[in-house]
């Protein structure tokens, strides 16, 4: 196995999650230490049998868990120096991605199935342990886009690094697709509204009227990822939060609290803390819906009206998208801005077929370049139900790295080779910052060269 650095910190930042039915009985082992941070024997044999999963030729040797261990020390080191140079993940992004991530597990499922799923009784366990691990991969990734931010590559060092590598040796991209999709969210069922209502107006009166800690009522009732610290949101900017939760903030006052409100999450109370012109610092309490409890009748009527008018030529897809998806999330899962095209995860139009959702997959697959899909329910990126009709733009089928077709691509991988060399050299000096100790057992992989 070639030792290379791009390699290794693709397992820290790609892994998926090692959070399901982790057994550590015969494992506890500490095999490494990065300042007050540990990492267990069993850390690295979990990732072992992941990378493994997903890579069946690779060899299961020590040579593979050295490289794992140098990434997941790296990744210490990263998060280290970011407590040092205050390089800190904004609560309200950690809160969102926790949110997305837990209702991805959790949707449909009844506690029961929960734990059988986790591997834990403890739910609740589960979630700290789950916003930990997701707060390092992002403070990682940002602390990695922090040193890398002035790397720049020309259209030179693009040529001259696809000229190094072997005819033989070119990558072959899998086939890819051009898809694009107009959303219509569906309203929650009156009935489903009204129980959320009633629950949030409950936990209201007790907090003003019978004078209950605003946050031990967070710690209770809320479903939001701030709940263990009492609905804490930390700091943050205007602009950063939902344009409903932020119209009652600025209109509250420090220590007030605010009567329940509806946003695209669900039901809010919101307690100000302080605030200092734009910035403010606050509490909120969630309770998010049933998202199974909604009237799916109108969005599939309009859905079907506007895929005639389409299909007659009344309106072009791109413009249907603009003026009526629903689809406004942030960056890369705002489609409605795009025209209704969805990006693949390296933001590229063109979507290699193994990174598409099954359900989308095999609905291309008895679908024609140019076709239209009629309206169909699937599940957005947050887990929430709603309609949708599908275009499929176009298809790109397997072929061998061409530098002026897959140009995008191969760009983009000459950028990340030259990122990581730049994150090498910071890591060189980085490590002399901060404490680190290694196992005997892991003496041979020479971590500390990094290399």
């Amino acid at each position: 196995m070639k030792k290379n650095f791009k390699w290794a910190i693709a397992i820290i930042l790609f892994l998926p999650l090692g959070i399901f039915a982790q057994t550590k009985e015969t494992l506890d082992k500490i095999v490494a230490k990065v300042d007050n941070q540990i990492i267990l024997l069993s850390d690295v044999e979990l990732a072992a049998m992941q990378i493994l999963q997903q890579n069946p030729r690779l060899s299961n040797n020590q040579e593979l868990r050295c490289e794992i261990l140098r990434s997941m020390i790296i990744g210490k080191i990263l998060v280290a120096k970011a407590e040092i140079d205050s390089v800190m993940v904004e609560a309200e992004l950690l809160d969102d991605d926790f949110n997305t991530r837990w209702q991805q597990i959790s949707q449909g499922k009844t506690d029961e199935e929960l734990k059988n799923l986790i591997g834990l009784q403890n739910i609740e366990a589960f979630k700290s342990d789950l916003r930990v691990q997701l707060k390092e991969k992002m403070t990682i990734e940002k602390m990695r886009n922090h040193i890398t931010k002035n790397v720049k590559i020309t259209p030179a060092e693009v040529r001259k690094y696809f000229n190094r590598i072997p005819k033989d040796s070119l990558p072959v991209y899998v086939t890819e697709l051009e898809v694009a999709q107009i959303v219509k969210n569906p309203p929650l069922l009156k009935s489903e509204k009204e129980r959320l209502r009633s629950r949030m107006e409950q936990v209201y009166k007790r907090i003003v009227e019978e004078n209950q800690s605003f946050e031990e009522m967070a710690k209770i009732y809320s479903e939001d990822g701030s709940r263990d610290q009492g609905g804490d949101l930390d700091w943050s900017k205007r602009g950063n939060m939902v344009p409903e939760f932020e119209a009652v903030v600025f209109k509250l006052k420090p220590g007030e609290i605010s009567k329940p409100f509806e946003s695209r999450f669900g039901y809010h109370i919101v307690k100000l803390v302080d605030r200092r012109g734009d910035e403010y610092h606050a509490k909120h309490i969630l309770m998010m819906p049933d998202w199974e409890q909604v009237d799916t009748r109108e969005a599939e009527r309009f859905l079907d009206s506007l895929r005639t008018r389409i299909l007659q030529d009344s309106i072009s897809f791109e413009k249907a998208a603009l003026q009526y998806s629903d689809d406004k999330g942030l960056g890369s899962m705002n489609t409605a801005s795009n025209g209704g095209r969805i990006m693949s995860q390296d933001l590229s139009y063109r979507i290699p077929i193994n990174q598409m959702d099954s359900f989308l997959s095999d609905l291309l697959d008895d679908m024609k370049v140019g076709e239209i899909s009629k309206p169909h329910t699937f599940r957005t990126y947050d887990g929430k139900k709603a309609l949708r009709i599908v275009l499929f733009r176009a298809k790109h089928p397997a072929h061998v790295a061409d530098f002026n077709l897959d140009y995008p691509k191969i760009q983009q991988e000459a950028l990340e080779v030259k990122r990581n060399k730049k994150l090498m050299e910071w890591l060189q000096k980085a490590k002399n910052d901060v404490f680190i100790d290694i196992d005997k057992d892991y003496a041979p992989c020479n971590i500390l060269g990094l290399n």
